[in-house]
């Protein structure tokens, strides 16, 4: 099999639309890089050729630099590769198949082998001196670890060198292949060890710091040990608070020495030693010799040919005016009745209570404030659910005779997803916990009001269900693969209620849950069996009473499944079909529809408005007009005139003859998780912000809040969505729905058509083969496809991406570098592709750059719309944060958005909130960019009209010009002399509907 290739798909694309004389749909763009980000090299036993990854493709080119040509087709994400010992052969790591597996080729690209397989991840090829065996490092041992391994070529045998605890990577044999140099995060002594060949272990150079340190503030980490040619040497890599340095240990005296310069950006690759007192390695985006005598280095040029594509499509339409009746699609926490006649969700806000057979459901809750979670009592008589009255989320009883509720906990943190107890007498739910998404699992007593916890705090695990007696308890939680890497599994979590103490389990150990939340597992009524969901469809297995599998799985649905519900009997569930609701028969796997008549109307403004503006900036033209009046008919702007001009008889003036008027502002990358309610949607109107684009979320909420918003139900932005994070067979966030086959990512695309998303966001451990069938799908429906990708996502015509740098299933990015820089390929990559790119440089140290500096961004009446607690751990987090690496590598991040600004790549605004704070992150986003050297016109353009480009609702939205939709805000000062003064909001209008500063500050 010939592995190399000169790009021919893509140009096969613009071929055949020339010859058809139509408009090309890949519209193919080659260039030349001559940096690389994140690059590692190989040089071959005669010293003739050198062989580097450079964005997922394995080049070769002469030992002395030139000309370089790709040996990999590009769609393999292959890197580091490492030369036989005869010179025959380059092996690699490649995740071909949606796993790292190391592989090899010839050097010129025929005969691909694939020498690892399976489920898990190898990463790190190395070969023996000998040329018999490769040295690799995995996860492959089950133990929640990576190990050190060693491949028989021959035999193909795989044998475990290293066993630990903690993480062992990055081998390397040294020149006798008697020992092999390694780095391990064990936590009785992090670095850099060696394993000598009777099995013994030295720390050659010992790191503090652990496992559990802080993310964004992380201990020293050594990479890639590489040997002298004599044996006496040791090179490696450190990251440090914001710093890199190559240096060399003394494997017989421990002596260790620096030789990079102070500041140099070191990649976190293996060194090639050319002799004994020299070696190559990459830094500053290019191939570097170094002498161990000289202090001065000589660079290795090269010259890569890279080609991207330009995707061309009919954009989708929006329609934000009509007012003809939809059905609702957002139907989030489908809860059949124990008797099986009536189902209850949530919709448009509120509960409703359908009567199976009769298609018009009942409201039972009509208020402004969201309600959500329902759930049923053993007996039917009463309901759970969580409602945000009280400003947090608390958990509340509904009795359905008189439709009274009474509130039932009362804490100053957010709950959800609450279920009965067997016996009626309790209700558990989770518990917001202190840290990044995490959970605890609380038992309350419904008459005493007394709690306990049940299970301690989880990542985003599920809502937890009961056996009949009462005795157990199970949830569906995340377990990863090795603390390296945060992906894994979604799995069966066992609870002993008595006991508070769990275990895990799973039907297939290596074979994710779908999204978390609410797909089971779910205790069947007698407990014989539990219900869940994997791959989109509804599974059961039997179980004994202790929750111990006793049969084979039995799949019921052949459709995409969501929110499973037992009836009382056993002989049924009831689930979510996409976005209508069915139920199936159990014991013949016959689904039937269950009718629901439910629609919403969109609510744009009405009536005439005329918005007085003392300067006005349409978004367009960097210059301010002065005395303008906007005349909004309904939702559109129909007139701008000077001020003082004829006004239409009976229009209403908001006077903002002392602010700036402009376009109101869109935030493009958020989460909005569980921890929103009504709040929320007033807390980004206050801020400012008038569109939002969710890159992540549960589809059945996002449908349902972005519903409830266009209908008026809750004040709220316009609102994009993608529903859940579409991923390989690996994920971490409770959101990440895991890709398991072609069959399943078809249910996945039906899905986005179904419930009309505006864009699909693939995640980090989706295949290059499975993201491009996912973009060409995209183009179908009109809508971008982003993800963190940037190769060879963009020659597929993958049109958007997500972060200069941030989650990478390689553990670095190549986009990013430890010190915060994007070198040539990615500047040009980016921008001569047309892609947008979000790079959330307020993430990656912006925010907390500035907030270390000034802490008055949180002085403001908008940051007051946040729950205390939520207050409170903002600011300290902000400011012990404020001297970590990220804020450190702030300047170069910056410097990194400037350069792609300048190549002409597409910038759009977005944080990636509520990692940072919703709404007060994207100004500082804004200033962030000013600070980097964008103007101030500038920055504004990347919230504006350029996020609405990205979005294809430029016709409508981005500018303040007659035509478009009247989405805007007033705010104090002038944002195109001070950036700063776009949080000094007064007023706003979205879709025409016009609200205070007060109004929206105020609770309900």
């Amino acid at each position: 099999m010939r592995l190399r290739s000169s790009l021919p798909f893509a140009s096969l694309f613009f071929l055949a639309s020339l010859l058809a004389g139509e408009p090309p749909v890949l519209e193919p763009v080659r260039f030349t890089v001559s940096e690389g980000t994140n690059i590692a090299i190989a040089l071959s036993p005669d010293g003739r050729t050198l062989a580097f990854d450079l964005q997922g493709t394995i080049f070769t080119m002469p030992a002395a630099g030139g000309e370089a040509r790709a040996i990999t087709d590009h769609l393999g994400d292959d890197r580091q590769p490492a030369w036989s010992p005869d010179g025959a052969r380059l092996a690699f790591q490649s995740f071909r198949d949606g796993n790292f597996h190391i592989w090899s080729t010839k050097p010129d690209g025929t005969d691909l082998k694939q020498h690892t397989s399976g489920p898990y991840d190898h990463r790190e090829p190395m070969w023996s001196p000998d040329g018999k065996k490769l040295l690799f490092s995995s996860d492959r041992g089950a133990k929640g670890n990576y190990d050190v391994w060693e491949l028989e070529l021959a035999t193909g045998a795989i044998t475990a060198l290293t066993a630990n605890a903690g993480d062992d990577f990055q081998p390397a044999y040294s020149p006798d292949g008697k020992s092999v140099a390694f780095v391990s995060t064990r936590s009785d002594g992090p670095g850099v060890y060696v394993r000598s060949a009777d099995g013994s272990k030295q720390n050659l150079v010992a790191f503090p710091g652990g496992a559990a340190a802080n993310p964004f503030n992380p201990p020293p980490a050594p990479n890639a040990p590489a040997w002298s040619p004599d044996g006496r040497f040791v090179s490696f890599q450190v990251a440090d608070a914001g710093e890199t340095s190559l240096e060399i240990v003394d494997v017989a005296t421990g002596a260790r020495r620096t030789l990079s310069s102070e500041g140099e950006d070191v990649f976190p690759f293996r060194a090639v030693w050319l002799d004994a007192s020299s070696l190559l390695y990459t830094s500053d985006g290019k191939i570097k010799r170094r002498s161990l005598a000289q202090p001065d280095t000589s660079e290795i040029a090269f010259r890569a040919p890279l080609e991207v594509n330009r995707a061309h499509y009919t954009p989708k339409r929006y329609d934000f005016t009509s007012t003809t009746p939809k059905p609702v699609k957002g139907i989030r926490a489908p809860s059949v009745s124990p008797d099986g006649n009536y189902v209850v969700f949530t919709a448009l806000g509120d509960l409703w209570l359908l009567t199976i057979g009769n298609s018009k459901p009942v409201r039972l809750t009509d208020d402004v404030f969201f309600d959500a979670d329902p759930t049923w009592s053993p007996d039917g008589s009463h309901l759970a659910f969580v409602s945000d009255r009280t400003g947090n989320f608390e958990v509340y009883l509904l009795a359905l005779a008189d439709k009274k509720t009474r509130r039932l906990t009362d804490s100053p943190v957010d709950e959800s997803l609450p279920t009965f107890t067997p016996d009626g007498n309790s209700v558990a739910f989770l518990r917001q916990a202190p840290g990044n998404h995490v959970y605890t699992t609380e038992l309350q007593n419904i008459e005493t009001g007394a709690t306990r916890t049940l299970q301690k705090a989880l990542f985003q695990p599920s809502r937890p269900s009961f056996s009949p007696d009462g005795r157990l308890a199970v949830m569906a939680a995340v377990e990863t693969y090795a603390a390296r890497f945060r992906e894994g599994i979604s799995t069966f979590d066992f609870i002993d209620v008595a006991a508070a103490r769990s275990r895990t389990a799973s039907p297939f150990p290596t074979h994710s849950l779908a999204l978390r939340l609410r797909n089971g597992p779910l205790w069947a009524p007698d407990g014989r069996a539990l219900a869940y969901v994997q791959d989109d469809l509804l599974w059961t297995i039997a179980v004994d009473e202790t929750g111990k599998f006793t049969g084979a799985p039995r799949k019921h649905t052949q459709e995409l499944t969501d929110s499973p519900t037992w009836t009382a009997d056993g002989k049924t569930i009831v689930y979510l079909a996409t976005d209508r609701l069915k139920k199936v028969d159990l014991a013949t796997n016959t689904t039937t529809d269950i009718p629901l008549d439910l629609t919403w109307t969109e609510a744009p403004g009405t009536g005439t408005l005329v918005v007085r503006a003392g300067r006005f900036f349409d978004g367009k033209s960097p210059e301010l007009r002065t005395h303008v009046d906007v005349i909004i008919t309904g939702n559109k702007i129909t007139a701008i005139q000077t001020a003082g001009s004829a006004l239409p008889a009976g229009a209403r003036v908001i006077d903002a003859s002392q602010q700036t008027v402009m376009p109101g502002l869109f935030e493009m990358h958020t989460h909005l998780w569980s921890h929103y309610g009504e709040r929320i949607g007033r807390l980004w109107l206050a801020y400012g912000i008038t569109g939002l684009r969710e890159t992540g979320g549960d589809p059945a909420t996002s449908v349902e809040q972005r519903e409830t918003w266009r209908a008026g139900r809750r004040p709220g932005p316009l609102f994009f969505i993608t529903g859940p994070l579409m991923d390989g067979t690996r994920v971490y966030y409770g959101i990440s729905h895991p890709v398991a086959d072609d069959a399943n990512l078809d249910l996945e695309l039906e899905r986005v058509k179904r419930l009309e998303f505006d864009f699909i966001k693939t995640y980090v451990r989706m295949s290059d083969l499975r993201q491009r069938k996912v973009a060409e799908f995209a183009r179908t429906l009109g809508i971008r496809v982003s993800s963190h990708e940037i190769y060879p996502a963009t020659l597929y015509g993958v049109d958007a991406v997500e972060h200069l740098g941030a989650t990478s299933r390689r553990g670095y990015s190549p986009k990013y570098t430890a010190l915060g820089k994007g070198y040539d390929d990615v500047v040009q990559i980016i921008s001569r592709s047309g892609m947008f790119i979000t790079p959330t440089l307020s993430l990656m140290g912006g925010y907390f750059s500035v907030a270390g500096r000034d802490p008055s961004i949180f002085d403001t009446p908008q940051f007051h719309l946040y729950p205390a607690y939520f207050r409170e751990a903002t600011a300290a987090t902000a400011k012990a944060l404020a001297a970590g690496s990220r804020a450190r590598n702030y300047e170069n991040g910056g410097a990194t958005v400037k350069k792609l600004f300048d190549a002409g790549a597409n910038i759009s605004a977005g944080t990636d909130s509520p990692f940072i704070p919703w709404g007060l992150s994207l100004h500082i986003e804004l200033w962030n960019y000013v600070e980097s050297g964008l103007t101030p016109f500038q920055a504004l353009q990347t919230a504006t009209i350029n996020a609405a480009k990205s979005l294809h609702v430029d016709d409508q939205l981005g500018t303040l010009e007659v035509g478009k939709i009247a989405s805007l805000i007033a705010v104090d000062g002038n944002p195109l002399e001070n950036i700063r003064d776009t949080q000094r909001v007064r007023h706003v209008l979205v879709n025409g509907r016009a609200y205070t500063q007060e109004q929206l500050l105020a609770q309900p």
